[in-house]
C-alpha cells in the first residue's frame, strides 16, 4: 500500500515517499467513507502557485468550506486565492487581514451574546501569521501524488463512528493515549484545520453555522483533521490492524467493517421489576 522505504529513497523527494492514491483508496474502503479525504497545504511562495494541477476554478467569491465540498464531492483539485474567500470570519484566521475590533466583535455577537466574548473569541482562534499564506490548495489526496510537495493538513467529513477509528489508529500511530480538540462557537473548518497545522495534531469539530449551510457539514458528520505530516503513519497503523483481520474494533477486534454491534453479555442483558 504505501512505498517501501527503499522505493522512497530512489525517488528523492520526501512527498514521494508516500503512494497517496493506495492512501486514498484504502481509508475510503476500510472505513467505508462517504468523502474523499482532501489534502489542504497553505502556499507560503508565490512561486509554487504555478506549479499546482488545478481542475477548475472559482466563477465567484465562496467559502473556504465550499471550496472543501467541491473538492471532496466533486474530486476538484482547486486553489484559493484571498480574493476568491468570501466568509470574513476565514480572513484573519488565514491571515489573509489583520482583526478588526468592532467588525469582527459583531460577527461573533450572533453566537455568544456578549460584548467581551464576542471579541474575545476571534482572538484566541487558530491563526496563520498574517501575509505569510499566499493562497490555500484542495484537492483530493491522490492528487498529490503529482505534487513535489505533500499535504499540511489531511481533511475528513464522516461520521462519528469513521472518525473514532481514524483517531484510534492516529494514537497508534503516534503514540498518543489520548487527544483534546478545539472548538470554536464558528470556523470549524477553517480554523479546525489552522489548529490542526499550528499545533501538529489531529483535530475534530462539529459543523458551525457556515459550514452547516455553505460547506453542507451535516447533521450527523464531523470534521476531522489529520495533520499531513502524520497521515502515513496513521495508514499503516490501520493497514497493520487490518491485516490482522479488519479495520473495525467491536468486540475483540481485528473484524471487517464494522464489526458485529452485540451488546457484551448479550443473553444475561435482562431487567426485572422493581420490588
Amino acid at each position: 500500500m504505501l512505498m517501501s522505504k527503499d522505493a522512497a529513497s530512489e525517488q528523492g523527494s520526501e512527498s514521494t515517499a508516500v503512494n497517496y492514491k493506495a492512501m486514498r483508496d484504502q481509508m475510503i474502503w476500510n472505513l467505508r467513507l462517504d468523502f474523499d479525504p482532501v489534502g489542504i497545504r497553505f502556499i507560503q511562495d508565490e512561486a509554487e502557485i504555478d506549479k499546482l494541477p488545478v481542475t477548475h476554478t472559482a466563477g465567484a467569491k465562496i467559502t473556504y468550506c465550499q471550496f472543501l465540498a467541491a473538492c471532496r464531492q466533486e474530486r476538484y483539485a482547486l486553489l484559493m486565492k484571498p480574493e476568491k474567500l468570501l466568509c470574513q470570519n476565514a480572513y484573519p484566521v488565514f491571515g489573509f487581514r489583520e482583526l478588526e475590533k468592532d467588525a469582527d466583535t459583531q460577527r461573533h455577537m450572533k453566537y455568544l451574546v456578549d460584548e467581551e466574548l464576542a471579541w474575545k473569541a476571534p482572538q484566541e482562534k487558530a491563526r496563520l501569521e498574517v501575509g505569510d499564506c499566499k493562497a490555500i490548495y484542495m484537492a483530493p489526496l491522490d492528487h498529490f501524488d503529482n505534487l513535489e510537495a505533500g499535504p499540511d493538513v489531511v481533511f475528513f467529513v464522516c461520521v462519528p463512528y469513521q472518525a473514532y477509528h481514524i483517531f484510534n489508529d492516529y494514537m497508534g500511530a503516534m503514540k498518543r493515549a489520548n487527544l483534546n480538540f478545539f472548538h470554536t462557537p464558528n470556523s470549524a473548518v477553517c480554523s479546525g484545520s489552522v489548529w490542526s497545522y499550528n499545533n501538529k495534531t489531529a483535530n475534530m469539530t462539529t459543523m458551525c453555522a457556515g459550514s452547516k449551510t455553505s460547506g453542507k457539514t451535516e447533521m450527523n458528520y464531523v470534521n476531522v483533521f489529520i495533520p499531513g505530516e502524520h497521515m502515513a503513519a496513521t495508514a499503516k497503523q490501520q493497514a497493520m490492524r487490518v491485516e490482522k483481520g479488519g479495520a473495525s474494533v467491536l468486540g475483540k477486534g481485528y473484524k471487517p467493517w464494522p464489526g458485529m454491534d452485540v451488546c457484551k453479555g448479550c443473553p444475561l442483558f435482562k431487567f426485572k421489576p422493581a420490588a
